[in-house]
C-alpha cells in the first residue's frame, strides 16, 4: 500500500503519468480499530494527494527499475568485493567483471549487503517481527487496508487481487516465540484473539504457512563514508505502521542522487555530510511521531509490548505527521 504522498515523488521524478497507466488499484480510506473497541475509517476522498495505492510490489518495483535504466546502465550481478581506491571504488561482481566507482549508494534495504562490509553497523531500535501469511479467500474482497490492535500488538490485512489476501501479526520477536506465530497453529490462535481481522479470516479457504519477517525500526549511527552512502531502509527503517515505507526510501534515493551529484560534478566536500545530517533529523522526526502514535493506546499498558513503547524517550524534535494513514 503506496500513501498518497506517493503522487509528488513521482511527479518530480516525471513518473506520475506513466504510473497512471500501470493499472494499480487506488484506495479511498483505511480501516482502523487502534485505541477504541470500534472501528473507524480513514476517509481519502477530500485528501489533496488523492488516494492511497494497493500494487503488486514485484510489478512496482520491476516498473520502477526499467525507468531508471533509461538513465544508467543496469548490471544483473552481485557484488562480490569491493576495494577501496584513490578516487572511488573497485568493484568486483561475481560474473566475473570488475567495474570503477567514484561513488558507491547502497539502496539494498534492510539486507544493507555493502554497508555492512564498510564497518556502517545500524542500531535496532526495537524487535518488532512480522508474522505475515497470505491465503485464498472466497467471496468478495473488501479493497481497504485494515489495521486492528490487540494486546501483543496488531494486525493488518489487505486483498490482494484474483481471490488472494495478505495477512500479519506485528509483535515483538520474543513475544512471537511464546505464542507460537511461526506454526500455523499458533498463528490462528492469536488470529482469534482480534475481532474484525478475524472476521476477513472467516472467508479463508486456504492459507500459506506464516512467515516470521523482521520488521523493526533501526538507523546507522552514520549513513555515510568515503565516497559512500546508504538511501532507503539501508539508512534507516522504519516500523510498518509509519504507511510511509516506500515513498521515504524513495525520497532518500533521491537525496541520495543530489549529494551524488554535489560531490562528484561540483566538487562539494560538504555534501555527505548534509545527508548524513537529514538522515539523522528524518530518523529524529519518525521516533518522536511513533512514540506519540503507539503511546495513544492505553486500554494494554500493562501488556509487554505496548509497555515497551511507552517506555521509549526520543530525542526532542518537533511533531510530524508521518503517521497521517
Amino acid at each position: 500500500m503506496l500513501s498518497p504522498l506517493i503522487q509528488p515523488v513521482l511527479r518530480q521524478l516525471g513518473l506520475w503519468p506513466a504510473f497512471l497507466t500501470q493499472d494499480f488499484a487506488p484506495s479511498h480510506r483505511t480501516l482502523v480499530s487502534w485505541d477504541e473497541a470500534g472501528l473507524t475509517s480513514s476517509e481519502l476522498l477530500l485528501e489533496a494527494r488523492g488516494p492511497s495505492w494497493r500494487v503488486d510490489r514485484a510489478t512496482f518495483d520491476g516498473w520502477i527499475a526499467d525507468a531508471a535504466c533509461c538513465a544508467a546502465a543496469r548490471v544483473d550481478a552481485k557484488v562480490w568485493r569491493l576495494a577501496g581506491e584513490a578516487d572511488g571504488w573497485s568493484v568486483a561482481c561475481d560474473d566475473g567483471n570488475s567495474h570503477s566507482a567514484r561513488l558507491i549508494i547502497d539502496a539494498t534495504g534492510r539486507a544493507r549487503a555493502l554497508a555492512d562490509r564498510q564497518g556502517f553497523r545500524p542500531k535496532a531500535q526495537d524487535r518488532l517481527i512480522a508474522a505475515y501469511a497470505e491465503a485464498t479467500t472466497s467471496g468478495p474482497d473488501a479493497p481497504e487496508l485494515l489495521v486492528e490492535a490487540f494486546e501483543d500488538g496488531w494486525w493488518y490485512t489487505l486483498a490482494l487481487g484474483e481471490g488472494r489476501r495478505a495477512f500479519a501479526c506485528m509483535t515483538d520477536s520474543d513475544l512471537a516465540r511464546g505464542l507460537g506465530l511461526n506454526t500455523p497453529d499458533g498463528w490462528r490462535a492469536v488470529l482469534g484473539r482480534t475481532q474484525f481481522v478475524a472476521a476477513v479470516a472467516s472467508r479463508v479457504v486456504e492459507l500459506g504457512h506464516p512467515r516470521l519477517i523482521p520488521a523493526g525500526g533501526r538507523t546507522a549511527a552514520t549513513a555515510t563514508g568515503f565516497r559512500f552512502l546508504c538511501a532507503g531502509d539501508a539508512a534507516s527503517a522504519f516500523d510498518p505502521i509509519s504507511g510511509h515505507g516506500v515513498v521515504k526510501a524513495m525520497r532518500s534515493g533521491m537525496f541520495a542522487a543530489y549529494v551524488a551529484s554535489d560531490c562528484l560534478a561540483r566538487g562539494d566536500a560538504t555534501a555527505l555530510g548534509r545527508y548524513d545530517a537529514w538522515i539523522a533529523r528524518e530518523a529524529a522526526v519518525y521516533a518522536t511521531t511513533l512514540s506519540e502514535h503507539y503511546g495513544s493506546v492505553s486500554r494494554w499498558a500493562d501488556r509487554p509490548f505496548w509497555r515497551r513503547r511507552r517506555s521509549v524517550t526520543p530525542s526532542a524534535h518537533p511533531s510530524s505527521n508521518l503517521l497521517e494513514q
